[in-house]
């Protein structure tokens, strides 16, 4: 057993699906379902019953879980330990994904601990969030900006950054539903929902689709947006689709008339915040970034998810 195979079995764990897992690993869906029934094998047990549409977790597979989890976390932590000796202590490897309408807020924080500490070498890259989950695990990457849709994160200390819930859609002014004040999110059930790419922290596409479901909606169709940015929702002004909006992605689409507008639901808003995520042993540079988003009034709230 190798630590692929526990990597792969949290990852079908975590996103429910094969498909999706293949996806945020970025191998073949084959080659993913043959190391899970070889790890399944050496195990000597089912670890996930297959459904018609996804996975789920058998009792030894919810166990060994857990046990997985644990021994990834060891083991990036060593990795992270014998790097970070090997630092000098004045590197900080940052890495960011796709930040949309809220880079403004990164650009702030790293302009910010660069002042408060001109001394340190910071060296920003920017992969996805599915990436970003590996290179922390791995010690490639010291501490990351990223989209969470679920608190506390697993395995990682965090901080909040900013509250992006989803509060209202955004549809073509053209589209019926674009005449009421609010609409409720079943009645998106025939439109296409626009999602963002699924390359996103572990789990968020599912904890996304739990939510809408959760509200009444199991769309029928859906299509992956091509990049998270404003121009995107071109797509939305072309056809019979729709896309989830929070406050700040909604605000062009207020004041403007446009062939796209922003419409509240009436459910409960969707969880998701822009956080700061790092293995809990990072270098102390991680630690003055956090004090520096706590200083410009930035940290929401930090936790251990361990």
């Amino acid at each position: 057993m190798e630590l692929r195979h526990l990597r792969y079995f949290v990852a079908v764990a975590e996103e429910g699906s094969f498909l999706r897992a293949a996806g945020r690993l970025r191998v073949a869906q084959p080659a993913l379902s043959k190391q899970i029934r070889d790890l399944e094998r050496e195990v000597g047990v089912t670890l996930f019953h297959r459904l018609p549409r996804g996975t789920r977790l058998t009792p030894a597979g919810e166990a060994f879980l857990v046990e997985a989890r644990g021994t990834l976390t060891a083991a990036g932590r060593a990795v992270t330990s014998a790097r970070g000796a090997a630092k000098d202590g004045s590197d900080l490897e940052f890495a960011h994904g796709e930040l949309a309408v809220y880079t403004s807020v990164i650009e702030d924080l790293l302009a910010a601990f660069r002042d408060a500490y001109p001394e340190a070498q910071v060296r920003v890259s920017s992969m996805s969030d599915a990436d970003t989950e590996l290179a922390l695990q791995e010690g490639h990457i010291d501490v990351a900006s990223v989209f969470i849709a679920q608190w506390p994160v697993a395995g990682f200390d965090a901080v909040r950054l900013v509250d992006c819930a989803t509060k209202g859609v955004l549809l073509p002014a053209s589209h019926p539903l674009a005449a009421k004040p609010s609409v409720r999110l079943a009645e998106l059930r025939n439109l296409t929902w626009l999602h963002s790419s699924p390359q996103r922290w572990p789990g968020f596409f599912r904890i996304i689709q739990d939510a809408l479901r959760d509200r009444g909606l199991v769309p029928l169709r859906s299509r992956e947006r091509p990049k998270e940015t404003p121009s995107a929702n071109v797509q939305i002004a072309a056809g019979e689709t729709w896309t989830l909006a929070s406050e700040a992605i909604a605000a062009p689409y207020r004041t403007t008339p446009t062939a796209i507008v922003y419409r509240p639901f009436d459910e409960p808003p969707i969880p998701c915040w822009i956080a700061l995520v790092w293995r809990p042993n990072a270098p102390r540079l991680v630690h003055h970034l956090v004090d520096v988003a706590r200083a410009l009034g930035g940290a929401m709230e930090d936790a251990s998810g361990a």
